[in-house]
């Protein structure tokens, strides 16, 4: 039966003659949420107990390690980390690397997983083409985005007097612009939701109504003073035909008069 101590050399003997050492593993719980407390574990496969691999990775360099005899006798090194995820954390490559001891040097071997975090809206906002003030009865298209996992769905509304009026369930909102109004989304995913900013849609002032309405004015300017002088002028002549005949009928009867005596 062979010692520890010859065993130990077989082992690192053996390990040696391999082309690559053991990729260490890590473990991350499934379904990760973002506020969510989790456990990291980065375990190695180890040869020989009295020589752990050492263990290294980008998250804390502290992080606990221990070796563990597993039920079928062979060990394993791990070290851990409890983290809080965040949607930072979504995309988080973590790498994990085992430095094998080996007769004449080291061997090491590096493991890295993709954190998949899912997070409620962020950074929700929207915007309106084109922007600015538009004609009455253009066509205005209001655009919401926000940054969420799972991918939000969108609800737009209209401020009103009598409040918040649903107006859309799109992501893309078009309506023809015929007054002045506020709108703002909604992103709406599993985890929460988050408001846009309020936007507004202004409408600018038609110069060729305001020629319009000139021209108009200048047409009443005319018929109204055409009639001032037309009934100026009947006023005269009726005016004047009334002294006319009275004086027509004076004459008259004082030369009947005349006549008589």
């Amino acid at each position: 039966m062979l010692s520890h101590t010859n065993t130990y050399s077989v082992l690192e003997l053996s390990f040696k003659s391999n082309d690559s050492p053991w990729s260490p593993s890590i473990n991350v719980p499934s379904d990760l949420k973002e506020h969510q407390s989790v456990t990291v574990t980065c375990s190695a496969f180890t040869p020989c107990p009295h020589s752990p691999p050492q263990l290294t990775w980008n998250l804390q360099q502290d992080s606990l390690r221990q070796t563990e005899k597993n039920t079928d006798g062979t060990f394993t090194t791990k070290i851990q980390e409890n983290i809080t995820l965040s949607d930072t954390h979504d995309g988080y490559n973590i790498r994990c690397s085992a430095r094998y001891p080996v007769i004449g040097g080291n061997k090491t071997a590096e493991t890295e997983v993709t954190l998949s975090v899912s997070y409620a809206p962020r950074n929700t906002s929207a915007s309106i083409s084109p922007s600015g003030l538009v004609s009455a009865g253009s066509w205005v298209e209001l655009s919401c985005s926000s940054r969420a996992k799972p991918p939000p769905r969108f609800t737009w509304f209209r401020i009103s007097k009598d409040g918040a009026v649903n107006v859309s369930v799109e992501q893309v909102y078009k309506l023809n612009a015929t007054e002045e109004e506020e709108y703002y989304c909604v992103a709406t995913n599993d985890l929460g939701q988050q408001k846009s900013s309020v936007s507004f849609v202004g409408i600018k002032d038609d110069p060729s109504s305001g020629f319009l309405i000139l021209n108009i004015l200048k047409i009443l300017g005319i018929v109204l003073l055409c009639i001032s002088i037309i009934s100026f002028e009947c006023w005269f002549r009726f005016s004047k035909t009334p002294k006319k005949e009275t004086e027509e009928l004076t004459y008259v009867n004082n030369v009947m008069e005349t006549k008589a005596s």
